[in-house]
This record gives structure tokens, C-alpha cells and sequence, in this order.
């Protein structure tokens, strides 16, 4: 069951064309890092993940990005020393290690069967386990910008430090806290309040990141967020998400840049390669912009993802990384 579901009806065509870019020559800056997410919600995944992460160790690649939920949405209690034992399992990664929030870990603990925790509260745990310095996690850590060191004096931007952004290859790579379950929207004035200056934070990112993606030297940008933004759905139901704002801006943006773009995210669980992303909105294609969303459980699985700066044109590769639980 570990290999990608292609959504698009050419499927096999698809398929062809990406297997053969796989095997095209690449020049000599050519590079890979891992990307997971949506997993260990049930004891095989917790016994496994460790495998997994091994495996992904003696792989030569230059980081893993994990794209938040690291534990399933109910029955399972928001605790600290659940926060802490996910901080020590992601640290023994020999790769340096970055990850962003999902909604299982901080929106959805106020559901009673995880404890009827406040979300806010738990958001801010999470920002001191994981977010307390400008460093990745992982056994070989690298330096990484965040939102509120380059935003402290601003008091609701100065706010993000899980809001991270790092370079490599010519590619600038950044995370955006975006949720599930609506993006924490419908619950409460107060947590609507949050959503509101948390779309600002994650615009003013995209931008910030953007901005830098667009110099002589970079060859594109890749972005990693939880939230499936409603790329399954129709258009009169995205239209009332929180995801709009955030949707309108980034398409907007995106096709000004220019540059490729490599926009990962999880949520869903099933793997999904967009070539060009589809807009949630109006099913518009932006052309630049390839949509991919990780494995999530059921599959404990990862994705190598190949950057070739070499290739201005489209420098992403996309490919399992065909592990097998054993």
C-alpha cells in the first residue's frame, strides 16, 4: 500500500513523465531531504516510526521535514511528557530535523478524549518544547530564521517562533503554522482572534520568504504546512474555510514570482502529486507551483523529495522512500 495515489485522471501518463525526469541526468549541486508527517497515532506506527527514522538516516539527505500531527487526533491526551518523548525521538534523527505543528497536537486537545486542554496553552508548550532556540532539532542540527526573531518588534509577528526558514541549494525553504480542523475557526471569539493574527503571521512569512526566493541566486521556494487547504473539495465549500485569505494571497504571489514552488503539506493521509497545483478556490491551475501531500497513517511511509538547482525549470523530483515496516 506504500506507493502514491495519483489523483489526476492521466494517471499512467503522469506517472511516465515523472519517472522519467527521476532518471534525467542532474547537475552536480543536486541534493534530497525527507519529508513526513500524520503519524504515530496508533502502537504499530510508535513501535515502527524509530525504524523508519533509522532508515531515513543512512539515506544522504540533508534534512527531514516533518509537516506536524504526530499523534492521533483523539483518545490521546496533549501532555507534556507526551511533547517531551516526541521532542527525544525526533533528536535521534542523525539528519538535522524540522517541525511544524498540526492540529492533533494543539487545536483539537480540547477534545475531551484528549484531555479537554486549551488549545492556546498547549500551542505555547509546544513553542517552548520544540521552538526555544533557532536551531532544528536532530542529531546534527542547522541554523534556521524564525519569524519572531526577524519580527520582535512587532507584537503580534514576534509571536511565531515555530514559523522557521532555512536555505539550501538555492532553495528557500519555510514553514507556516496552518491547521486542520478549519485553522482553530468556530470554536470561541478568542481562539477566532488567534486565527486571525495567525493568518497575518503566516502571510507576512510567506512574503518574507518570498522576497529572499526571488534574488538572482535562488532557484525557487518550498513551503510545508498540516492543513489540506481543500484541494478535494468544492469551491462553494472552500469559499467558507478559514483558508481563504491565506489561499487568495499565495496565488496571487505565486504567480507573480515566477520561480518554481514546492507547496507540501499532510492533514488528509493519502499521498497526492499536483502538477501544477489546482486552486482550491476555482480550480484554477498555477502553473509554478506543484501541490504534494505526504503519506499519513495508515501508511508509515516517507518521501524523498530531489532538489537540481541545475534545473531552473523544474527543479523537484518526487519519490517514495519505500520503507517497509518489518
Amino acid at each position: 500500500m506504500n506507493k502514491p495515489f495519483w489523483r489526476n485522471s492521466g494517471a499512467a501518463a503522469l506517472l511516465l513523465l515523472l519517472v522519467g525526469c527521476a532518471a534525467a541526468p542532474r547537475g552536480p549541486e543536486t541534493f534530497s531531504f525527507a519529508m513526513i508527517g500524520d503519524l504515530q497515532y496508533n502502537h504499530f506506527e510508535q513501535t515502527h516510526f524509530p525504524d523508519m527514522l533509522n532508515a531515513i538516516s543512512r539515506e544522504p539527505v540533508k534534512f527531514v521535514v516533518h509537516v506536524g500531527d504526530f499523534k492521533a487526533g483523539s483518545n490521546t491526551p496533549c501532555t507534556d511528557e507526551l511533547f517531551a518523548k516526541r521532542r527525544e525521538e525526533f533528536n535521534r534523527s542523525q539528519h538535522a530535523f524540522i517541525y511544524t505543528p498540526g492540529d492533533n497536537e494543539w487545536v483539537d486537545c480540547r477534545r475531551p478524549t484528549n484531555g479537554a486542554m486549551n488549545p492556546l496553552e498547549r500551542l505555547a508548550k509546544l513553542r517552548q518544547v520544540f521552538f526555544s532556540d533557532a536551531w532544528s532539532l536532530g542529531k546534527n542540527p542547522i541554523a534556521l530564521f524564525r519569524q519572531s526573531d526577524l519580527f520582535k518588534d512587532d507584537p503580534i509577528l514576534s509571536r511565531y517562533r515555530e514559523n522557521a526558514m532555512w536555505i539550501q541549494g538555492g532553495v528557500v525553504f519555510a514553514t507556516l503554522n496552518i491547521q486542520g480542523s478549519n485553522d482553530n475557526v468556530g470554536f470561541d471569539a478568542i481562539n477566532d482572534a488567534e486565527q486571525h493574527d495567525r493568518t497575518r503571521a503566516n502571510i507576512a512569512w510567506l512574503k518574507t520568504a518570498m522576497d529572499r526566493a526571488k534574488g538572482a541566486d535562488m532557484v525557487g521556494l518550498a513551503i510545508f504546512l498540516q492543513a489540506n487547504l481543500g484541494f478535494e473539495d468544492k469551491p462553494a465549500a472552500v469559499a467558507k474555510s478559514a483558508f481563504v485569505p491565506f489561499l487568495q494571497v499565495f496565488e496571487q504571489e505565486a504567480a507573480l514570482f515566477g520561480k518554481p514552488i514546492l507547496f507540501g503539506h499532510g492533514d488528509s493521509h493519502q499521498h497526492r502529486v499536483d502538477r501544477p497545483y489546482q486552486s482550491p478556490i476555482d480550480q484554477r491551475p498555477v502553473t509554478n507551483v506543484i501541490r504534494v501531500e505526504g503519506y499519513g497513517t495508515p501508511f508509515l511511509n516517507w518521501l524523498r523529495i530531489t532538489v537540481d538547482p541545475a534545473n531552473r525549470a523544474d527543479p523537484f523530483y518526487i519519490e517514495s522512500g519505500n520503507f517497509v515496516a518489518q
